[in-house]
């Protein structure tokens, strides 16, 4: 793991899709789709970045970060998880006790298609970003553990790529089927 860095694994933040702050949900999600046309991308990107007037990148915008917007409900949940939050009965009663996705998903779509990308996005916290000399296993580590994807990369506090779960592990995958098998 310590041979692979970030660096070399990472998507550079100038091929990764990215919107201003003030982009609309509507003209955000017809840039990943106009994206992915013309990247031909075999893994397209469901993730954007989201910059500032500088340029600079100052959060993200991922699958599930747009379902909670849809959502806010979700929002007064995150306080009040407990260990078996996970569990089916906890999320069929948080889904009842919070009346969730109770309008049609076209009325849904309607109400938040001019949501501003600096309103729906993720400000990333510092175990969401990796250095570009930190090792595979990092990165590895934080995805097993549940961090916010994808990982961020940075160089001198300024963002410079993303890492995908995806793409770690075809690295691992890689890895793995390039390995001699001995036999007993």
């Amino acid at each position: 793991m310590k041979n692979f860095k970030a660096k070399d694994l990472m998507i550079p933040v100038e091929e990764y899709n990215r919107v201003k702050k003030d982009t609309t949900l509507f003209e955000a999600l017809q840039c990943l789709a106009l994206h992915g046309e013309e990247m031909n991308l075999p893994h397209p990107h469901r993730d954007l970045l989201v910059e500032d007037d500088d340029g600079k990148v100052v959060g993200k915008i991922t699958m599930l970060d747009i379902f909670k917007h849809m959502e806010p409900s979700y929002f007064k949940m995150d306080d009040q998880r407990h260990p078996g939050a996970l569990s089916m009965d906890f999320v069929q009663k948080v889904y009842r006790d919070f009346n969730l996705w109770s309008e049609p998903l076209s009325s849904l779509c309607r109400k938040n298609a001019g949501a501003k990308a600096g309103d729906i996005m993720h400000e990333p916290k510092n175990a969401e970003i990796l250095d570009e000399d930190d090792t595979l296993d990092k990165a590895l580590h934080a995805f097993v553990l549940g961090v916010h994807q994808p990982l961020l990369v940075q160089k001198d506090g300024i963002i410079t790529g993303v890492v995908r779960l995806g793409d770690t592990f075809e690295k691992v995958r890689t890895a793995i089927l390039a390995c001699e098998i001995e036999t007993a």
